[in-house]
């Protein structure tokens, strides 16, 4: 029930944070990709974009491929992770991030596939770096993508500091 929790808390705050960036943006009618918001100097920021692609911008083309894909890496995800909690296993919690995060992009990915409700990829925000300089800032994510970060970091320390035991 935890990770449940977890998975829901996940995704309301992401789509809760992409639909509050978005509205701003429209309502303070401001240039997308161009305007930012300072949250902490330059090491912080918010930009609103949408990215029709995948992950670093990467745009594989056809948004209807991209959006059954994801839904049917969820749908495994999601039976991975009910065998991962029968057994009692410790990446129950990493897998319930990338699945909350997972589960938040596609419901962008899923509301581009409609056009009249102006959705054009899924929201990205976050911008962190050091100035101006294009090769001094990260690329811009949201909540779902640092879900999934958190996870994939949660799995690779697990897999150093955590020994498996062979019977």
């Amino acid at each position: 029930m935890k990770y449940l929790i977890l998975i829901i808390f996940i995704v309301l705050f992401d789509q809760f944070s992409k639909i509050s960036i978005k509205n701003y943006w429209i309502d303070n009618s401001l240039i997308t990709g161009l305007d930012y918001i300072t949250i902490f100097g330059d090491y912080l920021r918010f930009v609103f974009i949408e990215n029709p692609g995948i992950a670093f911008g990467i745009n594989p083309g056809k948004p209807i491929i991209l959006t059954i894909l994801t839904f049917v890496i969820i749908f495994f995800l999601v039976f991975y992770l009910k065998d991962l909690i029968s057994t009692n296993n410790r990446e129950s919690l990493p897998i319930s991030f990338v699945l909350g995060g997972a589960i938040g992009n596609a419901i962008d990915r899923f509301l581009t596939l409609f056009p009249n409700l102006n959705y054009n990829g899924v929201v990205d925000f976050i911008d962190i770096g050091y100035g101006d300089c294009y090769y001094c800032r990260w690329y811009i994510f949201n909540i779902a993508d640092l879900s999934i970060s958190i996870g994939l970091i949660i799995i690779i320390y697990q897999s150093f500091f955590y020994k498996n035991s062979i019977e």
